[in-house]
């Protein structure tokens, strides 16, 4: 159950008050129009951009990061090395909370306690706390964080942990999403959410990070792709989050709206299980023909990328094998993009002998990839991996895939960091080794050397030598196609044309970024 009030919105949302221009009634109220609705108001609860992408628009972070992905202070003003295994953090002073009560050092010890103990969370923050053993509070307004070891990427890792207070640290998730515990410091208050409704949020006028352009923002879930065009044509919304590729063109060239689009660490991937005979849906003989990286290689040759980024993505994405944006931190910036060669494909098949072919079944995130499974789909077909394909809902791939329910699948996924220890340390880390590594890790990769490579590159300090051992594990996990890249996405919003926003590479829509022109 949600949470509403019956406060009203009222006339005073409707219509302009008397003496008030037209425009400048309609400059306090900002209707946002978003693909897919936040299923949590819970700021520790089920880790992925429609929660997240909300919540930044309620909640504030230590450090916080500008649209291209560069850190900034946030609550923290200022952090310093104090040794290999401390860190000394400077909160700003004056911050309050939105139930008027101070930021302290003890709300962000809460904070950090909080975020491994939230009952049957299924995909929790826990990866950004890697290597965190606890929070000492030195006054109201300075605290260390102690490490089991080294953390050069500490700062970065805390641009994805909410603060909230000490008072509701202790509460489960029901409590946030029934709206009383949603009390955070960011650009706006919680004025009233059901799941699959409106998310209604109102000005915090004491924000310290500034003035707030809008008195009131809605974020209106409409998940249908021209519904959502549409209602930004007809003035129902001011602005879109992801723009249907195919309209992004129409978009451009009508006066009344705006296209505002940039460079996005949403990359579409691969994942396929490197572990497991009996891995669900392959049709081999009651073997797993992807556990030779011969196979895994033919089924990456396969794939026309650029034909997927040209036509598919309408020149909207960016062809890659890196199962990350190549622009970030530890990527391989000039990696060459493999064409497809069916030839080849065929060639290593046969010499893994799977020559005859085999059966799999695809399946696919219904976010953004549906088309791309099928062209993904098509490819595997002509090497003789006959292949089908499974939307998969949205409401149960990730449940599904917790329990590794997939042989094969297909996702996009965020560097959130904005660099690639996130992906190597979740996802090609082995699970169960080093807590909060490997804990997105549902294929079965991994090695005890790899997960030495990704312990030393995420404890070294020197950013360069850092920089050069990751880009070598992500080497290692594209030339092995451990995780198979097939594009980097961009981003691409929509608004009035009266509106200015510039895209973030992390695709959130933060309502206190777009302002009128």
């Amino acid at each position: 159950m949600g949470f509403v009030t019956r406060l009203a919105l009222g006339l005073s949302l409707l219509a302009a008050p008397a003496g008030l221009a037209a425009g400048q009634a309609e400059a306090q109220t900002l209707r946002i129009g978003i693909q897919s609705p936040p299923s949590t108001l819970d700021p520790h609860w089920l880790l992925n951009l429609a929660n997240t992408g909300a919540l930044r628009n309620i909640f504030d972070t230590l450090v916080t990061r500008d649209a291209a992905m560069a850190l900034r202070p946030g609550l923290a003003e200022s952090w310093r090395v104090v040794d290999d295994t401390t860190w000394e953090f400077k909160l700003r002073p004056g911050v309050r909370f939105h139930d008027g009560t101070p930021l302290t050092s003890a709300d962000v010890a809460a904070s950090f306690a909080r975020v491994p103990n939230v009952p049957g969370n299924p995909n929790p923050y826990t990866i950004y706390l890697a290597g965190v053993t606890g929070v000492e509070v030195v006054d109201d307004l300075t605290f260390r964080i102690r490490t089991s070891g080294p953390t050069p990427i500490l700062p970065t890792n805390l641009t994805q942990i909410f603060i909230v207070p000490r008072s509701v640290a202790s509460l489960g998730n029901p409590p946030f999403n029934a709206g009383q515990a949603v009390i955070g410091t960011g650009p706006f208050k919680l004025e009233s959410w059901r799941a699959n409704d409106p998310l209604v949020l109102r000005r915090n006028a004491d924000w310290w990070g500034g003035a707030v352009p809008w008195d009131t923002v809605s974020f209106t879930p409409i998940p249908n792709d021209a519904a959502r065009v549409g209602a930004l044509l007809a003035g129902d919304v001011d602005f879109i989050n992801n723009v249907p590729l195919q309209d992004a063109g129409r978009i451009a060239g009508d006066s009344r709206v705006a296209l505002f689009a940039g460079p996005s660490i949403y990359a579409v991937n691969i994942y396929p299980d490197v572990e497991r005979d009996d891995a669900p849906g392959i049709e081999a003989g009651g073997r797993n023909p992807m556990k030779d990286v011969r196979v895994r290689r033919a089924m990456s040759l396969a794939l026309n990328r650029e034909g997927i980024s040209r036509t598919i993505l309408e020149g909207f994405a960016d062809p890659t094998d890196q199962p990350v944006p190549p622009f970030i931190f530890g990527a391989i910036a000039d990696r060459p993009v493999p064409a497809a060669d069916l030839a080849a494909a065929r060639a290593l098949l046969a010499e893994a002998g799977w020559g005859q072919g085999f059966g799999l079944n695809l399946f696919c995130s219904p976010n953004r990839t549906p088309r791309i499974c099928q062209a993904i789909a098509a490819a595997w077909t002509r090497i003789g991996i006959r292949t089908t394909v499974e939307v998969v809902p949205q409401a149960t791939f990730l449940p599904r895939r917790n329990r590794r329910d997939y042989g094969v699948f297909v996702t996009v996924f965020g560097s959130l960091t904005g660099e690639t220890s996130y992906l190597i340390g979740s996802q090609l880390h082995r699970r169960g080794v080093v807590t909060g590594l490997g804990a997105l890790n549902f294929t079965g990769a991994g090695t005890a050397a790899m997960d030495g490579l990704i312990q030393r590159a995420r404890a070294t300090l020197d950013d360069a030598d850092r920089a050069r051992q990751l880009a070598a594990l992500v080497r290692q996990a594209s030339d092995e196609a451990l995780i198979i890249g097939v594009g980097v996405l961009r981003s691409v919003n929509a608004g009035k044309a009266g509106l200015h926003f510039q895209a973030r590479a992390d695709e959130e829509v933060r309502a206190v970024e777009i302002r009128p022109r």
